[in-house]
């Protein structure tokens, strides 16, 4: 099995029957707790079909439909129209001046060939730091300078703008 599948396959067994899952399809049942998520809402697992669905229309009116009257078009319409983009609000300052003191502690130990990147997105209102590019044998370093004391955020403020990703 793919793991394209495996990926939506499994939460769909995990939260719904065998029954409900041949009754609404697999793929619709996983757009469903996609949606369930975004929209922040509760689905009952016995019978989601009742979940009240906010469809777009083409025109960009609203129409409230039961889970069991969507197509899968219409539930990934809902999903787009519920997610808020990941950089919908700023970061904290105190994030960002935290990230750039990270981002300095990391990128510091290694040359500029190791090609080491560090960024920082705002995913749900929360911060969300990202280290790539670390080869395995130096991932020491990576452990080493994110133990280590963090520089001063005003010699930061002076050195440079806030990290931004």
């Amino acid at each position: 099995m793919s793991q394209a599948s495996l990926t939506t396959t499994g939460p769909v067994a995990t939260n719904f029957s065998e029954e409900v899952a041949r009754r609404f399809g697999v793929t619709c049942l996983y757009l469903l707790l996609i949606y369930k998520e975004a929209a922040d809402l509760q689905v009952n697992h016995e019978e989601p079909g009742p979940t009240i669905i906010e469809v777009p229309g083409a025109n960009g009116s609203v129409k409230s439909k039961t889970f069991g009257e969507c197509s899968v078009d219409e539930m990934r319409k809902a999903i787009q129209r519920k997610r808020k983009p990941a950089s919908s609000k700023p970061l904290p300052e105190e994030d960002l001046m935290l990230a750039t003191q990270l981002e300095e502690a990391v990128t510091s130990r290694f040359s500029k060939g190791d090609n080491v990147r560090v960024s920082v997105r705002n995913e749900k209102d929360k911060a969300v730091m990202t280290f790539d590019g670390i080869p395995l044998e130096q991932v020491l370093k990576l452990a080493e300078a994110l133990m280590a004391p963090l520089p001063a955020v005003n010699e930061l403020k002076a050195a440079r703008k806030p990290f931004v990703s």
